[in-house]
């Protein structure tokens, strides 16, 4: 199924961030969405959706698991008139219309055909799942959104990213388009060590969480990926106030640590700046950002320090982690203000 989503009356056209917005909200809601009761009781699995955002509005395609075409077609509305409900920032927006993307008489005929349904029913929902995928942006499309968030990173100047230029701008502007990137990436994390009651050890596919230090890997889970977003709240708020204010923790400063490392991989991904080339711009941006704060040697260490532990590495890794504790460094310290102001999100407390 289909759906086309318009703004509300009045909203002519969605600047770029406001499209940015708008289909993160979108992908929050609906990665939640696991399925819903059509006629009869019957449930309908949501299997896969993809949303494309554009100056108009919103395009949706969902692929449902549904006894019939009209049941989908009731729970693909139910979905989406429900998210639009539930959702303050979608206060006023609407389903234009909406279209099934595999007819009646393609269903019927794929349902009949025995044991050569199933692959073939794939087939056909991944081709109308990757029809509607956003085009490819080009190079100059990306430069041009990259220069045109750049001026939202108020804290810091271009010489930060080693003076005024074209990279100091491109700089800039990747690393606030990395923080919608990287809070959508921990929101993924967080539902699928939830749904399977993990921890980063023992999930794979995820996406943002495996890059913190490997040494807490079992501490990981969905309680962990949560409080993180909490973390970095604050982090991406400061980069566009108009001073900038190091890390209080160690959970925020791994947090601007991602947020840099997403920004080299969209410049380079955008085909703007090499890997190579990227590290002595944002060099002295992280120096400058980190407050001194050095995290290195927490990735340095090879050795689990959390779990279940073999009994000749237990000592070294009470050892490590003693020492970690020594230097406000210790998972248990990671979300504790090291300026001595408590204040903080009671959420975090607990941690």
């Amino acid at each position: 199924m289909t759906a086309e989503l318009g703004p509300p009356n009045g909203v002519v056209e969605l600047d770029p961030l406001q499209q940015e917005g708008i289909a993160a909200v979108l992908d929050r809601h609906l990665a939640l969405v696991e399925g819903v009761s059509g006629p009869g009781d019957a449930d309908i699995d949501v299997l896969d959706y993809r949303i494309t955002v554009h100056p108009a509005g919103a395009s949706v395609v969902l692929a449902l698991d549904a006894p019939s075409l009209l049941a989908a077609e009731d729970a693909a509305a139910s979905v989406l008139d429900e998210l639009i409900g539930e959702s303050e920032v979608l206060a006023g927006w609407s389903v234009a219309h909406s279209e099934v993307r595999i007819t009646e008489d393609e269903f019927n005929r794929l349902a009949a055909s025995g044991e050569a349904v199933v692959d073939e029913l794939e087939a056909a929902v991944e081709e109308a799942l990757e029809s509607s995928a956003e085009p490819a942006m080009d190079v100059e499309q990306w430069r041009a959104r990259f220069l045109g968030l750049a001026p939202r990173l108020r804290a810091f100047g271009p010489e930060a990213f080693g003076g005024p230029g074209d990279a100091a701008s491109l700089a800039a502007g990747a690393l606030v388009h990395a923080v919608r990137v990287v809070t959508d990436e921990v929101f993924y994390d967080e539902l699928a060590l939830a749904v399977n009651n993990a921890t980063v050890a023992d999930a794979v596919g995820l996406l943002v969480l495996e890059e913190l230090p490997p040494c807490y890997d079992h501490r990981y889970d969905a309680f962990f990926a949560r409080a993180f977003v909490l973390a970095s709240m604050p982090v991406a708020e400061r980069l566009t106030a108009s001073s900038w204010t190091p890390p209080r923790s160690v959970a925020e400063a791994l947090a601007l640590r991602l947020f840099v490392n997403e920004a080299r991989v969209a410049l380079e991904a955008a085909e703007l700046m090499n890997w190579d080339d990227s590290e002595p711009v944002f060099a002295g941006f992280a120096a400058r950002a980190a407050g001194g704060m050095a995290l290195d040697e927490l990735y340095e260490i090879d050795l689990p320090l959390a779990g279940d532990a073999e009994p000749e590495t237990a000592a070294q890794a009470a050892k490590l982690e003693a020492e970690l504790h020594s230097r406000g460094l210790a998972f248990d310290q990671w979300f504790a203000p090291r300026d001595g102001d408590p204040a903080q999100h009671p959420y975090l407390d607990s941690l």
